[in-house]
């Protein structure tokens, strides 16, 4: 099937878009099939495995009869009742019995109304158990409040029923501004030391713009220490004479106990040790494990990790600083969520290890701490799962939560059963009946978009494998949903001449698929001879590739992704699938020198779980990109649709450091650009009608450095084709 080469380019935010290279040309890159006639099943059962299967746990539906509303932290009373209480983020507590038949929960607290929800990282965020609970009914809980501001109060269990607190009982013991929605902390735990222990964010935004980190004077980007059982005057609580900075003076905060923290997203104590764990955001770079000590500064903004900001910068390598204990650079996450120490009787193999995920790549691993320095760092799990928080029960056993609104935990080694290999090269995975040349196994399905996604102009090749007896769920506007075992197929190509735009080799293979435990990505590299596809561990890779010109020959950098870099772009937010839509699939295909709609070719071929008889002329869709007689406006705005809107829409990634530009397709146009960017609130607007040179949107998808380039990661080129159709878009509009 003759396929032309699409030559759509980067966007705002491909939301961390992960390929590279090529430069157009039309080629027969495979040899297809005819038209199919029939649906036929694929044995994808290999890929359901997964790769170092005997170094993974297994996880599983802790309660598989609950589910929740974004739950954010888990703890347990500590009174003798082995309840567990499960916070929700926009405003409830919910509390149940530590059975996993349990069908329902009970509010235990409501907050609702109090709760301040306006930015995706405010809302409930905290919840902790006085040690004398079962004599005084107290807890204390951290939320956000408008106008925008952090409060730390205490309630009351009520004294008829023990599943239900008391509101009117609510005291307020500390209460702060901040300046931004996003770094809240929001962590809250009592120590050994019967001491109230509080995580607090940097205030937000990127770069810390206020320098709260490395400022005393201020509560933000620290981890505070109060006394809740005492009151000094003036306050709801004390400050213990022992917090580091009681006897500083001037405006030094003597709620402080560490400083210099971005946003400790999840703090815990090590229940035998009494160690105080801290997973710490990081902004560009790297993701901290921190163990937290007394007056410790752990150099934010001046450090990100162990690893100075600005090269240039004596003050960057202070002696003072506190190194993490444990740092992981991107290609393993972009968000960490903090865990606790294991000390539970089921996991014997965790015993003492700190257990902590990344909530953008799933990963989940154990740190072994030898009190002084990290011994060892194992994957536990990986997971399509956006993990928020982890807590344990009154026996100390782990759970953790994710935006899936699920608990969860993980697996007893007599659960595992017999593990599967995974297939370590293309050839072993089924899915073509020849590698060497490229032809796929029957029943793949070949496809292709009206928009792609930006990869440094690689020419890609999809087809899609389903199941025997699968069906996909059809929506119009929706994303698609898939079954378990369905694979996504896609091989990247890069022309090594430019003059011959048939000369092209395969740089790779991804899949994309859908297996019990969510969906994963993996990648398989093609070796120089072009006759088989490697499996790529768990760890990016970059090569360089010689192509030929005019001008003589040039070197081109590819980047291959790790498992977890998939993450990145299949978000959440768009159902964790690129491509597969109405809008990217409605459109005519060249299949054995006949013309079919992609949609229709689906319906004849039942796919869908339900028959809809709309013709495709009446569905919606993008323009195709090579159509240059479609209007600026609808290619601009597929355009960012496509390769922005995952991370800049709601819920979205990229709405995380205040931005709440909203780019889908169906959103207007003075909606989606009605606020500033994150990173420059006061600079250039995203889109200045008239005027591409004064907008951020052009800004940043030219710009290649890595702190402010669009896509944020891994793309060496900006996509100049893109680049001409919004810079004239923007020119022609008027004032709005």
């Amino acid at each position: 099937m003759n396929r032309k080469v699409l030559k759509i380019a980067t966007g705002l935010n491909a939301a961390f878009s992960l390929c590279v290279f090529c430069f157009g040309s039309a080629l027969l890159l495979g040899q297809h099939e005819p038209a199919e006639s029939e649906f036929i099943g694929v044995d994808t059962s290999k890929l359901m495995a997964q790769p170092d299967a005997d170094e993974i746990m297994g996880v599983e539906f802790a309660f598989p009869h609950l589910r929740f509303t974004r739950p954010v932290d888990l703890t347990n009373a500590a009174d003798g009742t082995n309840r567990v209480f499960v916070v929700e983020q926009e405003g409830r507590i919910q509390v149940f019995p530590n059975d996993e038949k349990v069908t329902e929960s009970k509010v235990f607290l409501d907050l609702h109304q109090s709760v301040s929800r306006e930015h995706n990282e405010e809302g409930l965020l905290g919840l902790a158990f006085h040690p004398k609970y079962r004599q005084n009914g107290e807890f204390f809980v951290f939320y956000s409040v408008t106008p925008r501001g952090s409060v730390i109060s205490r309630f009351r269990v009520s004294q008829d029923d023990p599943n239900q607190a008391d509101p009117a009982t609510e005291e307020k013991l500390l209460e702060f501004p901040r300046p931004y929605g996003n770094h809240n902390g929001g962590s809250i735990k009592f120590g050994p030391d019967g001491f109230l222990y509080i995580s607090v964010g940097d205030g937000g935004l990127a770069n810390d713009p206020h320098e709260n980190g490395q400022n005393l004077e201020t509560l933000l980007g620290s981890i505070l220490r109060i006394d809740v059982d005492r009151k000094d005057a003036g306050k709801n609580y004390a400050i213990p004479k022992d917090n580091p900075f009681v006897q500083r003076g001037g405006k030094a905060q003597a709620e402080i106990w560490a400083y210099g923290l971005r946003n400790p997203w999840r703090i815990a104590f090590d229940r035998l040790s009494g160690t105080l764990w801290a997973g710490d955001v990081g902004q560009d770079r790297f993701e901290e494990v921190n163990v937290i000590v007394r007056g410790g500064n752990y150099g934010w903004n001046l450090r990100e990790g162990k690893h100075p900001r600005d090269l240039k910068s004596p003050r960057d390598s202070r002696e003072e600083f506190v190194d993490p204990a444990f740092e992981y650079p991107r290609s393993e996450g972009k968000s960490i969520t903090g865990g606790l120490a294991y000390r539970g009787k089921r996991l014997p193999n965790l015993n003492g290890a700190y257990v902590y995920a990344d909530f953008i790549s799933g990963n989940i691993w154990a740190l072994q701490w030898d009190d002084k320095k990290a011994t060892a760092n194992r994957k536990l799990a990986h997971t399509s799962l956006l993990i928020s928080s982890f807590g344990e029960d009154e026996a100390g056993e782990i759970y953790f939560t994710a935006f899936d609104g699920k608990i969860h935990r993980f697996q007893t080694p007599d659960k595992r059963g017999q593990i599967n290999e995974f297939p370590k090269t293309l050839s072993a995975t089924g899915l073509f009946r020849s590698v060497k040349d490229h032809i796929p196994a029957a029943g793949l399905i070949p496809y292709d978009v009206n928009v792609q996604l930006w990869s440094d102009g690689a020419k890609k090749e999809r087809f899609l494998a389903l199941p025997q007896n699968a069906s996909v769920v059809f929506k119009e506007q929706d994303n698609w949903e898939f079954p378990v075992g369905t694979v996504i197929v896609k091989t990247f190509f890069l022309h090594t001449d430019t003059a011959n735009p048939e000369k092209m080799r395969r740089l790779e293979t991804r899949l994309w698929l859908q297996n019990p435990r969510g969906w994963e990505g993996y990648t398989y590299l093609w070796n120089d001879e072009q006759t088989e596809a490697n499996l790529l561990a768990d760890w990016p890779l970059q090569k360089e590739y010689q192509i030929k010109t005019p001008h003589g020959p040039v070197k081109r950098e590819w980047y291959f992704p790790s498992r977890s870099d998939c993450q990145a772009c299949h978000t959440h937010n768009v159902g964790f699938v690129l491509g597969l839509n109405t809008r990217q699939l409605n459109r005519l295909e060249n299949v054995a020198d006949a013309k079919e709609n992609q949609i229709e070719k689906f319906k004849r071929l039942k796919l869908f779980t339900q028959p809809f008889l709309k013709s495709a002329a009446k569905l919606e869709s993008y323009p195709d990109w090579d159509n240059k007689l479609a209007s600026l406006e609808s290619r601009a705005r597929a355009y960012l649709d496509v390769n922005c809107a995952l991370c800049h829409s709601p819920g979205g990634f990229g709405t995380a450091g205040g931005s709440k530009a909203n780019l889908d397709f169906h959103n207007s146009f003075e909606k989606a650009f009605a606020v500033p960017p994150q990173s420059a609130p006061d600079a250039k607007r995203w889109i200045t009608p008239g005027h591409p040179e004064d907008s951020q949107l052009i800004q940043r998808m030219k710009s290649r450095n890595p702190k402010d380039q669009m896509p944020p990661l891994a793309t060496q080129q900006p996509d100049r084709e893109a680049l001409d159709v919004l810079e004239l878009w923007i020119k022609g509009m008027t004032n709005q």
